[in-house]
C-alpha cells in the first residue's frame, strides 16, 4: 500500500539570476492560462497547465506543476541549506539548484512524487509530495474499515485508542487496556477551535455591520485565511500527539490501534418546513470533521500504526457500561438512568467507539461490553486527563 504526505519547503538565498529564471516561469505559466500561447514555457510545465487548469480566473495565481520526473532533491549539507531541489525552467538547460528549508528532515527511501511551485508575498514556495510503500492492506468489512497489515489481531497488548470527533471538544481521546477493561490517559484536544471560529464568526459579523466598502472581499483575503491556518495548525498538534503517543506505546512493547467514528452524514440537509438552529447548523456545518480524519489518517499510516474507522451511530447517546439507551444528554453531560452512571458526554461517545472496534475484532460483542466496575455516579479523579493535568469530569 502506498501512502502520500506533503513536506513544505522555503526557497532561500536566492541569487539575482535565479530569481529572474523563477519569475519569468512562473509568470510565463500565468499568462499561458489566461490564453497567450507564444510565452516562454518549459514544454513538460506547459503539458502540466494543460492537463490540471481545465478553467482559470483571471485573478488568481495558479502553481507551477513540476512532474516527478523532473524535480531532484538532494541533501548536500552546505553552509547556505542541508537540502537543494532542481528545478526545470524554459531559460536555461538542465533547470535551476536552489537552496531549499524543510519543515522537517527529508525521511530515507521515499520517492518524490509530483511537486508544486508556489509566490507568496514575493518569495519561493516549494511544496514536495513524497511517497512511500507500506506493507498495509484496507480491509473493509460489513460495519467498519480497517488499515493494518494481513496478520493483524487483537491480543492482550493491543491498545485501542479511540477518538470521538466532536464540535465541542473536537478530538476526545482515550486508551482502552486489557480488552477494553481499563481506561486510561483521557484527553481533550484541540479546545481552542471552537474559540477561533466564534471570534472571527464575530469579526465578520462586525465587519458586515459597519457596511465597509468591499466588506465581503476584505474578508475573504484577511479573515478567511488566517481563521483556517489557525484551526489547522491546532489539529495539526492535536491528531500529532495522539500519533506520537502510539509510536510512544509501539516501542514499549504493545500493539496501539486509533480508531474514529465515520461521519459521513452528519451534516444533513435542510428538511422542509421543519425549523433549525441558525447557530448550532453553523457550528454543525464548521465542524473539521473531515481534517481530523485526513490527519489522523496519513498521519498514522505514514509511521505504520494500524487505523479503523468505525460506524458511530449511536455512540453519544448510549451507555458504554449497561449498553441502555435509557438516557439523558444535557449539554456535555451524560447520564444513565438504568446504573446510574454519569459520564462526560463525547468521552461516553469515544469509550463506546473503542468497544465497538474491539466488538467488532472479536466477533462477540458480549465479551467486550459486559460492565467491569459497579454502578458508579462519576469518574475515579485519576480516570482523566485533560491535556496532561488531572480533571474531573
Amino acid at each position: 500500500m502506498k501512502i502520500q504526505k506533503v513536506i513544505k519547503c522555503r526557497i532561500v538565498h536566492l541569487t539575482k539570476v535565479k530569481r529572474e529564471l523563477l519569475t519569468q516561469e512562473y509568470e510565463n505559466l500565468q499568462k499561458f492560462l489566461q490564453g497567450d500561447n507564444s510565452v516562454k514555457l518549459y514544454s513538460a510545465n506547459k503539458q502540466q497547465a494543460k492537463r490540471y487548469y481545465k478553467r482559470v480566473k483571471p485573478t488568481k495565481e495558479y502553481p507551477l506543476s513540476i512532474r516527478k520526473d523532473l524535480i531532484k532533491v538532494k541533501r548536500k549539507n552546505t553552509k547556505i541549506a542541508k537540502y537543494w531541489a532542481r528545478i526545470p525552467v524554459a531559460g536555461r538547460r538542465g533547470g535551476v539548484w536552489v537552496a531549499i528549508k524543510l519543515h522537517q528532515d527529508m525521511p530515507n527511501d521515499v520517492e518524490i512524487c509530483e511537486s508544486k511551485l508556489f509566490r507568496k508575498n514575493g518569495e519561493f514556495y516549494l511544496h514536495l509530495t513524497i511517497q512511500k510503500e507500506i506493507d498495509f492492506v484496507k480491509v473493509e468489512p460489513l460495519d467498519y474499515i480497517l488499515y493494518a497489515t494481513p496478520s493483524f489481531t487483537i491480543n492482550e497488548r493491543t491498545v485501542v485508542i479511540a477518538n470521538d470527533i466532536g464540535e465541542a471538544n473536537p478530538i476526545v481521546s482515550v486508551e482502552l487496556w486489557g480488552f477494553g477493561k481499563q481506561r486510561k490517559n483521557v484527553r481533550f484536544l484541540g479546545r481552542e477551535v471552537r474559540a477561533i471560529r466564534q471570534h472571527y464568526n464575530w469579526l465578520k459579523k462586525s465587519v458586515g455591520r459597519k457596511k465597509i466598502k468591499h466588506a465581503l472581499k476584505w474578508i475573504k483575503e484577511h479573515v478567511k485565511h488566517k481563521e483556517s491556518r489557525k484551526v489547522a495548525d491546532v489539529l495539526h498538534k492535536a491528531t500529532r500527539s495522539i500519533v506520537d503517543r502510539s509510536v510512544e506505546l509501539r516501542q514499549q512493547g504493545f500493539e496501539p490501534i486509533i480508531v474514529f467514528g465515520n461521519l459521513k452524514g452528519v451534516r444533513r440537509p435542510r428538511i422542509k418546513g421543519k425549523t433549525r438552529c441558525r447557530k448550532n447548523n453553523r457550528k454543525v456545518h464548521t465542524m473539521p470533521s473531515y481534517k481530523i480524519k485526513h490527519m489522523l489518517l496519513y498521519k498514522a499510516l505514514w509511521a505504520e500504526i494500524p487505523v479503523a474507522i468505525v460506524n458511530e451511530a449511536w455512540t453519544s447517546k448510549q451507555c458504554w457500561r449497561c449498553h441502555s439507551t435509557n438516557t439523558v444528554v444535557r449539554k456535555r453531560m451524560f447520564k444513565c438512568r438504568d446504573c446510574r452512571l454519569e459520564y462526560n458526554r463525547d468521552l461516553n461517545g469515544s469509550v463506546n467507539i473503542g468497544n465497538r472496534l474491539l466488538g467488532y475484532m472479536l466477533g462477540n460483542r458480549a465479551d467486550v461490553n459486559q460492565p467491569q466496575t459497579p454502578p458508579e455516579y462519576s469518574i475515579p479523579f485519576s480516570d482523566s486527563v485533560c491535556e496532561g493535568r488531572s480533571h474531573r469530569l
